[in-house]
């Protein structure tokens, strides 16, 4: 017969369970800023290429168009299957003026300014 005090308990130690929460914390502190960082890429990657796209249907539309500028978003349409929209409710206009794409939204503080100027095409 065994004795029930001499039973051996079976789980884990208030050491090693701290160790455990340290690590999981360590690996929290890492692993957060990492994917803050990897979202405002994403967003920002985003957001170029939709000016990008835009900016293509404007140089169509001014090809064919003797190099008139699009005054609005429905001068461009037949030049995109859709309108772009972008990460976080970010949109996109047409400045009249310049038949520029622009990022509608203030988007400063994941998009910033970058090295270089958007909208891509400069028109003299």
């Amino acid at each position: 017969m065994s004795d029930p005090r001499f039973k051996k308990e079976k789980g884990f130690t208030l050491v090693e369970l701290i160790v455990v929460i340290v690590i999981i914390g360590i690996l929290v502190a890492i692993a957060v800023p990492v994917y803050k960082h990897m979202t405002t890429k994403a967003n920002r990657a985003s957001v170029e290429a939709n000016l990008r796209t835009i900016d293509s249907a404007i140089v169509q539309y001014r090809a064919a168009n003797k190099g008139s500028v699009p005054a609005a978003q429905g001068d461009i349409s037949t030049y995109l299957q859709e309108w772009p929209t972008g990460p976080d409710g970010v949109t996109y206009q047409i400045d009249g003026g310049r038949g520029q794409a622009n990022k509608g939204a203030n988007t400063d503080s994941w998009f910033g300014t970058g090295p270089y100027k958007l909208p891509i095409t400069t028109w003299p």
